[in-house]
């Protein structure tokens, strides 16, 4: 069974399109490909946590709710966009945040970066800051001890922990990884 990790879907969202220069012509195009790598990717025995913002559901939840339900989604650490959910209304646990061990790290997954405890001393899942900033915000921000799961830095594909886990054992010191794209010289098949 595979731990992924992912955030940031925006189902059925036209701006996000725009605004994050996502490769589709239409929402149809990007909500298909989102289901399709989806499902290529993860299986239903798989545990799926969702860093938030799975649809544009501001609200009553009932689109982020569909969605997730589509993807097999076990744990939804909510985001921005999920805010018309409440927690006791989902067939699914939603959380604020949560925190996941893997091998010798422990991960504090959250939506938003920013949210973090001053007093956390682990590695920090987030999304929220999509492609936009990935100066600040990259996939993999070693010294900031940071990875963004953003789908579009993961190219709209769920990542494993063990794959997340043996790039971070690959990285030094001042890496800072861009996307899986720029992180796939650190992981050996």
């Amino acid at each position: 069974m595979g731990r992924y990790v992912i955030s940031d879907h925006h189902f059925g969202h036209a701006n996000i399109i725009e605004y994050c220069d996502r490769p589709f012509s239409s929402v149809g195009e990007m909500d298909s490909t989102l289901l399709d790598r989806h499902y290529e990717t993860v299986d239903a025995a798989d545990l799926l946590v969702h860093l938030g913002d799975v649809a544009m559901d501001m609200q009553d939840g009932r689109e982020t709710v569909e969605y997730f339900q589509r993807l097999d989604g076990d744990v939804l650490v909510r985001g921005n966009h999920d805010v018309g959910l409440a927690p006791e209304d989902a067939p699914f646990p939603v959380l604020d945040s949560c925190v996941l061990e893997h091998g010798d790290y422990r991960f504090y997954c959250t939506h938003r970066p920013e949210d973090v405890p001053e007093s956390w001393d682990g590695w920090v899942l987030h999304g929220h800051h999509h492609n936009n900033d990935t100066e600040t915000y990259p996939f993999v921000a070693y010294d900031d001890r940071r990875v963004n799961v953003s789908s579009e830095l993961l190219n709209f594909r769920p990542i494993t922990l063990d794959v997340v886990t043996r790039i971070l054992d690959e990285c030094t010191p001042g890496t800072r990884l861009r996307d899986t794209q720029a992180a796939r010289q650190y992981v050996h098949e």
